[in-house]
């Protein structure tokens, strides 16, 4: 092969080979999945453009060592600047049409298929990269007590809502950096000199600049040459394949295909057990707990939703289901597949049908377009023991949690109630026989309560329960009936109404989101009304705000609720406790935690 002298900067990507499109076929299939797929997405994002214009072209090449596959394409943008900028009378006979070169490179070395990008080439490999190469990279060579970090950009596994980034001017370690539970999206670490001299030597590092990038890519930093790749890729596969990763948290993202593989057949035969059992209300009651459906990745969106519709795949629109509740979406989604089986005893049939239902959130009409999109499975969230091991699925990702991790994160839970407990009285006891709607019902009429359960602002509730007290403090009650994997709910629930209510009130003063709830609040409780410039005076002051955890524990010994924790299953719960005292701190409000099973 004639290769030119060229340097570029390059990010190295490895496609996921166990990635359900593309299990068990060679590189050329892979490739031609991945193509088609792009093509189809640009028709349906462009509609009726032609394919002459976007030139796909698939070329091949090999050597003694690599198998090369150049797809090249030209993508139209969206946005015309200029054409929105000019009159319409001087544009209308002129084509602003912009067209833009592209292309993926794919390097197939021995059992894995990597790649390199220019322009779009991401839109076509997205959906296909192993979303954390770079970082599985890294892990192999790390030694978090020497490495220097300049930059990270992370997220806790609790919620997707938004990654946090940030940039370090000092020796700021990797070992000081990272918490227990985080999980790393991107960092940019200083090559330390063992590496340079040794693993990178032959890429000629400077002594003092040196970075490396790693996330769902490998980024060295450094421009290269088409034989410089060449020689990188075979570096980053023997490092993959023959270094032990070294353990960044305590919270392990699952890679291992077979062990993916026996998770989610494990999952599978759960949920088919379940259909099976649909008219059982013990235990729906008990699965209710442990699993819970949010979308893999628009998780704001997906709160924002009014009603979802269950669909299967192919299927006529008028077999659909509409769920209007959040919460009851996830045995609907089991009554929907149980109603439409042929044979409940059918393992298959049953397992076609989990693989096929799709959930389609929307923000108002049936026929508005999907506010979020994706397969049931994909939905699911949920722990599970395997071969006497913890596992999360989080985001349609497995999780390895460390045993460290779980006395950890028992440990803090419990520090986190006693500290944060509210200590106020102002709650009363939750009868055995109201469920979570009557329960928020039983604080109307109340004097300095208001009740805005199903009151929402930017379809986001501000809270289930409104509370002023005499001494004026605020008090946001957010209420779960159950101590389990509901939990995450709970929190996701006040996460995203304490950072809707904080950027509203710090960019509007209060005159967006917040004052959208109470209008709407007020429609419907004409006798108790909110007064919107009393309650924003009050929120001007960031010590008067409270958001209030409120669960009910249902278990039926008489535990005090620290033991209540410690005894509990749900890691998942636990978890929500530690996370939503550390994200409603950071905010500077105020937090409180209340079983009110303990309330006589």
């Amino acid at each position: 092969m004639n290769v030119p002298e060229a340097n570029f900067d390059l990010k190295v990507f490895k496609i996921n080979r166990n990635y359900y499109e593309l299990k068990n076929m060679d590189f050329f299939e892979m490739i031609e999945v991945m193509k088609k797929n792009h093509l189809n997405s640009l028709r349906s994002r462009f509609k009726g453009i032609n394919i002459k214009i976007l030139d796909p072209k698939l070329t091949y090449e090999e050597d003694d060592i690599f198998k090369y596959y150049l797809y090249c394409f030209r993508q139209p943008k969206e946005k015309y600047y200029w054409k929105i900028f000019l009159p319409e009378t001087l544009t209308e006979n002129h084509n602003f049409e912009i067209v833009e070169f592209s292309f993926v490179l794919f390097i197939g070395y021995k059992d894995e298929l990597y790649c390199v990008i220019s322009g779009s080439g991401m839109n076509v490999i997205k959906k296909y990269i192993h979303s954390t190469f770079g970082i599985e990279i890294y892990r192999r060579l790390a030694k978090p007590e020497e490495d220097l970090i300049t930059e990270i950009e992370r997220r806790s596994i609790s919620n997707n809502i938004s990654t946090k980034k940030e940039v370090f001017s000092y020796n700021q370690n990797i070992l000081s950096t990272l918490e227990y539970s985080d999980v790393i999206t991107k960092m940019k670490i200083k090559v330390r000199d063992e590496l340079r001299l040794n693993e990178f030597k032959k890429y000629n590092l400077n002594q003092n600049l040196s970075l490396l990038e790693v996330g769902s890519y490998f980024n060295l930093r450094k421009k290269m040459s088409f034989e410089m790749l060449k020689s990188l890729i075979v570096d980053l596969h023997t490092i993959y394949k023959r270094r032990t990763p070294q353990r960044l948290t305590l919270f392990s993202k699952i890679d291992d295909e077979d062990l993916i593989y026996d998770l989610d057949k494990c999952l599978i035969n759960m949920l088919v057990d379940h259909v099976k059992m649909e008219d059982d209300k013990e235990n729906n009651n008990i699965i209710n707990n442990v699993v819970e459906l949010v979308h893999p990745s628009k998780l704001e969106k997906f709160y924002e939703c009014n009603h979802f519709i269950l669909r299967f795949k192919k299927a006529k629109h008028f077999k659909d289901k509409i769920v209007k509740s959040r919460d009851e979406l996830f045995s609907e989604a089991i009554k929907h597949i149980y109603e439409s089986l042929n044979d409940v005893t059918d393992d298959d049939e049953i397992k076609q049908k989990i693989f096929n239902l799709q959930i389609r959130g929307k923000l108002q009409s049936k026929e508005g377009k999907d506010a979020t999109f994706a397969y049931f499975l994909n939905h699911i969230n949920t722990e599970i023991d395997f071969e006497n091991k913890k596992y999360f699925r989080i985001d349609n990702q497995w999780y390895y949690i460390e045993n460290e991790f779980l006395e950890k994160m028992n440990e803090d839970a419990q520090k986190y109630y006693n500290k944060y407990k509210l200590s106020c009285n102002f709650m009363h006891k939750w009868d055995g026989s109201l469920n979570e709607g009557l329960y928020n019902e039983s604080y109307h009429g109340i004097k300095g309560f208001y009740v805005l359960d199903k009151v929402i602002g930017d379809n986001i509730e501000l809270c289930d329960i409104l509370h002023i007290s005499e001494s004026r403090d605020v008090y946001f009650i957010h209420i779960k009936d159950g101590f389990d994997a509901k939990m995450r709910d709970l929190y996701n629930q006040i996460v995203l109404s304490a950072k809707r209510l904080f950027n509203d009130l710090k960019s509007d003063g209060g005159n967006g989101y917040l004052k959208k709830v109470i209008e709407n609040y007020n429609k419907k409780n004409t006798s108790n009304k909110i007064k919107i410039e009393d309650l924003r005076k009050l929120l001007s002051d960031y010590t008067k705000i409270n958001f209030v955890m409120g669960f009910r524990s249902k278990q039926r010994n008489k535990l005090c609720p620290i033991e209540k924790i410690k005894k509990s299953q749900s890691n998942i719960a636990k978890y929500s406790i530690v996370q939503v005292v550390k994200e409603i701190t950071q905010l500077d409000y105020n937090v409180k935690l209340i079983d009110l099973s303990e309330l006589e």
